[in-house]
């Protein structure tokens, strides 16, 4: 199943702050990712999954076939 980052967030009981705290990563950055508005840099999608424990397929692209980066 596809998520967002965020559904993914809340699934492990953070908050996109906690998430750009923990991973340094500019919070303006990582508010720009909750609505798939924008995707993360390739450097920070292992980062992520590492911190979020799931699959880069997983976040990378939501289940609207219409949704393109």
């Amino acid at each position: 199943m596809r998520v967002t980052i965020q559904q993914a967030v809340e699934r492990r009981g953070k908050t996109l702050y906690r998430l750009s705290a923990d991973l340094e990563i500019p919070f303006q950055t990582v508010y720009g990712w909750q609505n798939m508005n924008k995707v993360p840099k390739p450097e920070y999608l292992d980062l992520i999954c590492c911190y979020l424990q799931c699959q880069i397929g997983e976040i990378l692209k939501p289940e609207n076939p219409e949704y393109s980066p």
